[in-house]
């Protein structure tokens, strides 16, 4: 099996997809790059595999690495993530809206995408920080610091997993409409000091 990391071949010790894993990444270690997509004869690796990879070629011949300057992947990728804190601004005032008209059911949707928007802005936060080696609870923003942002959304959402639990849908809505808008400028704040040490990590 060929293995190519950014189009050029490397060896890897045996032909296995497991090896040729092994092989990228240490190759991709080496040249400071993290490793951001992996293809078999031009089709996306899924998960499962690279999960549990196989120790034979699983009948491909060609496995292909892409990778990126982690510095640059994180700043991209904390811009993109901004957009999902609109998201979920949109989302809180739509869903107190439906609250304060006594229509629960309609609040439903626009609550749940945009606890699944605070999910993937989490995950992302975490994740880049990780690949920064950088601490995200010591982070400092015009906001405060990482770990005031952080336990500040994470009680915010406790309130409103009572709320919703206790079917105080006047105190739900008032989370959402007065609280939830500080949360969205906090952790934009956030973002926007961790693409400060991202920008200073691209090679």
């Amino acid at each position: 099996m060929r293995v190519l990391l950014d189009d050029q071949p490397i060896a890897a010790d045996t032909p296995g997809i497991a090896q040729a894993i092994t092989a990228a990444r240490t190759a991709a270690d080496e040249a400071g790059r993290i490793i951001i997509e992996v293809t078999g004869d031009g089709q996306s690796l899924e998960r499962a595999v690279l999960a549990a990879p196989p120790t034979d070629t699983a009948g491909i011949s060609e496995r292909k690495f892409i990778t990126a300057d982690p510095g640059a992947f994180v700043a991209v990728t904390l811009s993109d993530t901004k957009s999902l804190l609109d998201e979920a601004a949109a989302s809180h005032q739509e869903a107190a809206d439906e609250l304060m008209a006594g229509n629960r059911d309609g609040a439903i949707d626009p609550l749940r995408g945009a606890l699944e928007s605070w999910a993937v802005v989490r995950d992302v936060i975490e994740k880049s920080s990780a690949l920064l080696a950088i601490d995200p609870r010591a982070i400092e923003s015009e906001s405060g610091t990482g770990a005031a942002i952080i336990d500040g959304l994470t009680e915010k959402l406790g309130e409103i997993k009572q709320s919703l639990g206790a079917h105080d849908d006047a105190a739900l809505a008032d989370v959402l409409a007065y609280d939830m808008p500080e949360q969205v400028a906090r952790w934009r704040s956030l973002l926007g000091s961790l693409e400060q040490p991202a920008a200073a990590n691209r090679t």
